[in-house]
């Protein structure tokens, strides 16, 4: 729990515009092996099923933003039949009451 607090303890102490920016410069840098390596990080620390994706090579996109909007396979995520679902590549780690307000 405390190493979770402090894992995020720079986006308290840094500006949140150059935060926002230099995070939007990484993801839009075409960065050869650089780029890949982050993907590849990335894929892994997260569990990222590339099998899904209509390409599965993870070297060939060139940006971070490219990985992250990555077309999948037809038929790889179905939508559920839910009152709420969140097709993205995440998880819900918290959440508060939802009421009326």
């Amino acid at each position: 729990m405390m190493f979770d607090r402090l894992s995020v303890l720079p986006q308290y102490l840094l500006p949140k515009r150059g935060l926002t920016h230099l995070a939007g410069r990484v993801a839009r840098a075409r960065g050869g092996r650089a780029t890949t390596r982050l993907i590849r990080w990335f894929v892994g620390k997260y569990g990222v099923d590339m099998s899904e994706a209509e390409n599965p090579d993870i070297a060939s996109y060139a940006s971070f933003n490219d990985f992250f909007g990555r077309p999948l396979k037809p038929g790889a995520r179905p939508l559920a039949d839910a009152d709420f679902i969140s097709p993205v590549d995440g998880a819900i780690s918290q959440f508060g009451a939802i009421d009326d307000h």
